[in-house]
């Protein structure tokens, strides 16, 4: 019965220690071996990665809205002249003589600096002038129905190979 209480003591024993006596767990500091040179390096890398993003996102932004900017403005442009074409025609302006076409010079400066009050975001985004604008306009005329009908008939009777060209002679059959 010794050997019994002795052993039963000695586990009661062995428990009371292990319950009063704190365990410490084996921790290892990484703190030593990440110090120095190595979080330099990757706060660099997180710092230039962080850059990376923020230039690509800008310069997506700005293609972006670039891009819709000069569509606006060519598109106001386009209208414009157009506008002002037709309305040289319509006003009488324009004389077509065969396939040459003439425009006054005070009607076509009149037309082209009605653009500076008109559509001045797109003149200075496109570095246009009203003597561009000018040779803009006179470009677009012979795309305006009226003439580019005159012309066609123009063309039609200048050419001897079309009906409305052939001298009307009658055909005699022998």
């Amino acid at each position: 019965m010794r050997r019994c209480f002795s052993a039963a003591s000695a586990a009661s024993v062995l428990l009371f220690s292990l319950s009063v006596v704190p365990v410490h767990a084996a921790t290892i500091d990484i703190g030593q071996a990440v110090t120095g040179s190595l979080v330099d390096i990757i706060n660099g890398a997180v710092a230039a990665g962080i850059t990376a993003l923020v230039a690509w996102v800008a310069m997506v932004i700005k293609n972006k809205f670039n891009i819709d900017i000069e569509a606006k403005h060519r598109e106001a442009l386009t209208a414009f002249l157009n506008r002002q074409a037709s309305s040289l025609v319509a006003k009488g302006a324009v004389k077509v003589q065969g396939l040459k076409v003439e425009v006054g010079s005070d009607a076509l400066a009149v037309a082209a600096n009605t653009a500076l009050h008109a559509i001045p975001d797109a003149l200075k985004f496109f570095g246009l002038t009203p003597e561009a604008l000018q040779k803009r306009i006179l470009d677009l005329l012979p795309q305006q129905p009226a003439v580019a009908q005159a012309q066609a008939i123009a063309l039609d009777v200048a050419n001897p190979a079309t009906p409305s060209g052939a001298p009307a002679t009658p055909s005699k059959a022998a």
